[in-house]
């Protein structure tokens, strides 16, 4: 992944600008308060949030609100938001893993990487992870559902079937990009399992 990319210009186009952006700060307040609220539906607690990849910051800026107690850390290889917005400087799949967290956030990043690179970066969320992973990414699946003007395509697509095989080693989906770490600890219906 070439971090330079995810300069000023990047964000400005599929962040910043209303005609341009990817997705409203609102749409993203919602994401957020859509997995506090799973989250807390499942009583999985949350003590702390990791959100790798964090960009602006508005999706980890929600889950902190939500969960006021836990500590919460935003990673970005970005020099340029590290330095704006002083995250953490990291990537994926080099990630220290020596601390696990709650929460972990991986939204939109694993797209950027390589074949080898977004396996590995799985294993390392894996690792990272105590209770629940939130996770999206572009798969070839959503070709047709995006709107190029607003999406960055350069990007490497993979299936559906790619990473939910990769992602199952570790996790069970629960719907609504939310996966919980094996052995699952909370309690979930059976027709709320994505088997």
């Amino acid at each position: 992944m070439n971090a330079d990319r995810f300069d000023k210009a990047y964000y400005d186009r599929y962040y910043r600008n209303p005609g341009t952006r990817v997705c409203s700060p609102g749409e993203v307040q919602r994401q957020g308060d859509f997995v506090a609220a799973y989250l807390r539906h499942l009583e999985v607690p949350v003590r702390s949030v990791i959100d790798i990849g964090c960009g602006l910051g508005r999706l980890l800026s929600t889950l902190a609100e939500a969960f006021p107690k836990a500590h919460a850390l935003g990673v970005e290889s970005s020099a340029y938001l590290c330095a704006e917005l002083g995250w953490e400087s990291g990537a994926l799949p080099d990630y220290p893993t020596h601390r696990q967290y709650d929460l972990v956030v991986c939204y939109d990043v694993l797209s950027y990487l390589e074949d080898d690179d977004a396996a590995e970066a799985i294993k390392t969320l894996g690792e990272l992870t105590r209770q629940a992973l939130y996770f999206g990414t572009l798969t070839l699946e959503d070709r047709e559902l995006c709107d190029p003007v607003r999406t960055d395509t350069d990007v490497y697509l993979r299936s559906n079937r790619w990473y939910r095989r990769r992602l199952g080693r570790h996790f069970e989906a629960v719907g609504g990009g939310l996966w919980l770490k094996k052995p699952i600890q909370a309690f979930i219906w059976t027709l709320d399992r994505r088997t």
